[in-house]
């Protein structure tokens, strides 16, 4: 799914996002993400720097963050994290975006879909 925010990460009225607004989840993925280079198999991951693989991140789709691969494991983060979610996901507009359009016609999907929006933004803010 292309992320048309990621490469600005701003919302819809110019206004930068501020990171320190979202310190809890921030600092969560951040940790996940060292976890993810450390523990990796992959040469070229481990090498990276949290700042070089958030950069990296939107671009593929095969990189993985630990902890956040699986739905269920995105369902708890949403569980832990709805309060800033769903602050960020009002922040960028995207509540003005209507299920349809997001591909994501039922709850347990459109819970899916934001969360891991809103995770990609966290990563983004990571990458500046």
């Amino acid at each position: 799914m292309a992320i048309k925010r990621y490469k600005q990460f701003i919302n819809e009225s110019q206004e930068v996002l501020d990171p320190s607004d979202f310190e809890g989840i921030s600092s969560d993925i951040q940790k996940m993400i060292e976890t993810t280079i450390e523990n990796s198999d992959d040469a070229t991951i481990k090498e990276l720097t949290v700042k070089e693989f958030a950069e990296k991140y939107p671009n593929s789709p095969d990189m993985k963050i630990e902890g956040l691969v699986n739905d269920d494991q995105v369902y708890d983060f949403w569980l832990k994290y709805e309060n800033e979610i769903d602050e960020l996901l009002n922040k960028i507009k995207f509540f003005s975006e209507s299920p349809d359009e997001l591909n994501s016609l039922g709850t347990y999907k459109y819970i899916m879909t934001s969360t891991k929006r809103a995770i990609t933004e966290i990563v983004g803010m990571l990458a500046k």
